[in-house]
């Protein structure tokens, strides 16, 4: 009997050693390219809606990016608001009702062709943008 019990509580260690899957799209390492300036992040985002997927997860997101610093998120679980700025040297930060515990989230934007990598420590968020609300 003992034969059993050892061979059982082998496997079972054996299966805790393996690692999960990744839940979404990996988080790339480096940024596409030289950060965009205050300007281009500007004429980029203001009065349009970026899409696309969370990092580290299968989520969709969109994002409208208001004139005026207002700006409205969809997620899975709902519309929230926000508040958006561009510092002057070209971070886009935004806080938004919940999303992030409400914190002010900055991120250095970098373009790689048709797609945008909204980049900081904690996350690469890859979105593609379209004139006007769509959310």
């Amino acid at each position: 009997m003992k034969p059993y019990i050892l061979c059982a509580a082998v496997f079972a260690l054996g299966a805790c050693a393996t690692q999960p899957a990744p839940l979404g799209p990996s988080i790339p390492d480096e940024p596409a390219g030289p950060a965009m300036s205050a300007t281009e992040v500007r004429a980029l985002v203001v009065g349009n809606t970026g899409t696309g997927t969370m990092s580290g997860s299968n989520a969709t997101y969109a994002m409208y990016v208001m004139p005026g610093g207002k700006a409205e998120l969809r997620r899975p679980t709902g519309v929230e608001a926000g508040n958006w700025q561009i510092t002057p040297d070209g971070k886009f930060c935004v806080k938004w009702e919940l999303f992030r515990g409400g914190e002010d989230y900055c991120q250095r934007v970098y373009k790689n062709g048709p797609v945008y990598q909204f980049h900081n420590l904690n996350s690469v968020e890859l979105l593609t943008f379209e004139a006007g609300r769509q959310l």
